[in-house]
Order: structure tokens, then sequence, then C-alpha cells
């Protein structure tokens, strides 16, 4: 069983948002979804969140089309951490990471001891009384992903797979707690858990992604293992920037280094 996208072709506004795409998430990884802005990235995670809804293609959740899941069964199986959470209440953190309990029918007193274990997970357990409102975006963020954690923090049934998806997980946090971040992730993938990450970091999609997906234009161009898709000549296609790349001096990965950009040609005179 898997989470797959077959033929994905979103269009908004006379635009092709998402052309053609086909992926399959696996239990037990992680996938890292790379390409510039604007490339499609985020609109793909919005259909595997069911918030958007494609034109063509279809989603299949552990073999069945997403559309067939009724919205409780697909919680329990699927979570979704977005760029930005609204939220202008002032619950406590604690009281955030236990709405991940909702489709589990929380929170109660087991789901409180979920929702502490899950802050704590996300190394944010010394904010559980403070108020959602008071703290800063990365610690936010955190809380956000503790509260997703919850979400799938029981196993379910024959040990069906979950998965989580992450939107940009890293975009407002410090450089240790991009790599905590990160390193949970790759750990929870231990409970039979995809999990998908949109990054912008060539070198944390290295470090923690099994596979990484470059998209471009809404178009899928390669997936496959870092060292065969972080090559100098697809990372300019993509991003438009000279790069060499090398083998890390302490991880079995790539290590992207940026080049000065290339100057642009001198415009012909007529």
């Amino acid at each position: 069983m898997s989470l797959d996208v077959e033929d994905l072709r979103v269009r908004r506004g006379g635009r092709t948002l998402i052309d053609g795409v086909s992926l399959r998430l696996h239990p037990g990884e992680v996938l890292v979804i790379l390409g510039a802005n604007g490339a499609g990235k985020s609109t793909l995670l919005r259909c595997l969140s069911g918030e958007l809804q494609p034109d063509a293609g279809e989603i299949r959740l552990n073999g069945r089309p997403l559309a067939h899941w009724t919205s409780g069964d697909c919680a329990r199986r699927r979570a979704i951490l977005p760029q930005q959470s609204a939220l202008n209440f002032p619950f406590t953190a604690l009281e955030v990471a236990a709405m991940g309990r909702l489709p589990h029918g929380g929170p109660g007193p087991g789901d409180a001891r979920i929702a502490a274990a899950a802050l704590a997970a996300a190394e944010v357990q010394h904010l559980a009384e403070r108020r959602y409102t008071t703290l800063s975006g990365g610690e936010r963020q955190r809380v956000h992903l503790a509260r997703i954690l919850a979400q799938l923090w029981t196993p379910l049934p024959n040990d069906e797979p979950r998965y989580l998806l992450l939107d940009e997980p890293t975009a407002s946090l410090d450089l240790a707690h991009q790599h905590a971040t990160l390193a949970l992730a790759r750990r929870w993938t231990d409970r039979h858990i995809g999990v998908l990450v949109v990054l912008h970091d060539l070198n944390l999609a290295a470090q923690y992604g099994d596979r990484i997906a470059l998209m471009k234009d809404g178009r899928l161009l390669a997936v496959d293992r870092p060292q065969v898709v972080l090559k100098p000549t697809p990372i300019e296609h993509v991003f438009g920037l000279p790069v060499r790349v090398i083998p890390h001096p302490e991880l079995d990965c790539p290590l992207v280094i940026a080049r000065e950009p290339r100057p642009a040609a001198p415009a012909r005179s007529s």
C-alpha cells in the first residue's frame, strides 16, 4: 500500500499548475519535493491533502481513491503541515497539539498524554502551558508539527500505512531546529509512515531524503535517489544557478555548492 498520484493535472485561471504528474510515496521513506518557486510543489501537496480538486488524474490512499475515504478515516491515515497555519485563539500549546486527536474521538485523558508526548517529540514541551498567540513563528510551526504527530500517533489495525505531508516545514526555523525537524521526520518512517516534504534547501534534501522528486513548471522531471537527481545540469536547469556537486565529506550524500551566477548575455544591437 502507498499514497499514489496518477497523471495529475491542475489548471487555474488559464494556467497549468500541474501537468501530468505521477508519483508514489511508500511507507517507510522520506520523499523530498524540490523545485523553484512556482514549480507546482505546494499545489501538488494541496491536491494530496484534499484541499484542491485536480482537473484530471487520480490520487489513491492505500489503494482507494482519495474521494472514497471519509474525512475522519482519511485524517487517521494522513496528516498535513501547511506552510502557515492560521490560529488566532488563545489556546495553550498543549491544547493545539491535542487538536490532532480529534479524528480519534479526543481529546480525552489518553489524548492529553499523547499530545504531551508529541510536544516532547517536537522539542516544545517547555511551551505546553504558553498561549499559542504569544509564540514566535518558529515555535508555532513546531507546535503544529506536534499536532500532526499526535494525529498519527496511534497505529492503525494491521499496521496500515500512514503518511505525513510537510510543506516547507523548515522555512521559519533556525539551523538546529531545521535538522531536528527533518531528523524527527526520518525517525517516524520507522512507524510504517511515509513522509513527503517540500523543501527549498538542496543539501537538507540530500541529507534526509531517500528519494528526491524534481519539479519544474508543473512537471515532474526526475524521481530517484539524491545521488542520481542532484547533478549540476538538472539543478541549473531547474533553479537557473550553476552549482558544483561533490561527495559530502562526512555523510553518504551529495553536497551542493552554489557558484557565482552567470552574467546575462548582452543584448544584440540591431
